[in-house]
């Protein structure tokens, strides 16, 4: 079995229990032993499909799912699930294909933030969502740079929220534009097709909803 049905079937099985299969239920996907259904799931997070917790094969993120509790969450037709970050929580939706709620907090520590994506439209049209990191440094480590994006009220927000944190300020995406960028991100995430972008793939989301290249760049050798 190649890494990408593995993808496919851990997407969804997650998306139908809410969460990752363990060892044996894993074998069973597989329709393998433990131990290659296992090597299996090691050979994918060395390609980025997946996050496992240091040290184990317990999964901790398969993007967009967060299998841990996080700072989102993400409802649709009675079912929820974690996200890792702002841009996921859109992403979950992107990947279902499906409207969605999403329940967070300004600057995942203010006020309450509670809004719907019906028919790719938000119900908070003026929320930003910050990316302190830019994607040269998305796999720095697997959390700090996509545990740092965040769903803002304003921008005065942004700045406030940075400075107490020691953050950088980075690069601000309207509602829009967070969306667009995750439905051309994720929106093959729960697809048997899916495949990793490649950088190229990668830049061309970028050009083609006018991001900024000096923030939205890859350095050769990206993956």
């Amino acid at each position: 079995m190649k890494p990408e049905r593995l993808h496919y079937l851990l997407t969804r099985y997650v998306i139908a229990h809410g969460h990752a299969p363990d060892s044996a239920q894993l074998s069973d996907l597989c329709g393998c032993t433990q131990r290659k259904a296992e090597d299996l799931l090691r050979r994918m997070a060395e390609m980025h499909g997946v996050i496992l917790e240091p040290g184990s094969v317990r999964i901790w993120s398969l993007h967009p799912f967060a299998l841990m509790p996080a700072a989102f969450w993400v409802s649709t037709g009675g079912c929820g699930w974690w996200a890792n970050c702002a841009w996921c929580s859109l992403g979950i939706g992107a990947a279902l294909r499906a409207d969605i709620t999403v329940s967070t907090r300004d600057g995942a520590e203010g006020d309450p933030v509670d809004f719907d994506i019906r028919s790719g439209e938000s119900t908070r049209p003026e929320l930003l969502m910050h990316f302190p990191y830019p994607p040269a440094r998305w796999w720095d480590n697997p959390y700090c740079p996509c545990g740092n994006i965040l769903f803002f009220s304003g921008e005065r927000k942004v700045e406030e929220w940075c400075a107490r944190h020691a953050r950088p300020k980075g690069a601000l995406l309207d509602m829009r534009k967070a969306i667009g960028l995750a439905d051309r991100w994720f929106g093959d995430y729960a697809s048997p097709e899916w495949r990793r972008k490649t950088p190229e793939q990668a830049l061309a989301i970028f050009e083609e909803l006018e991001l900024d290249p000096q923030f939205w760049t890859l350095p050769d050798g990206f993956r």
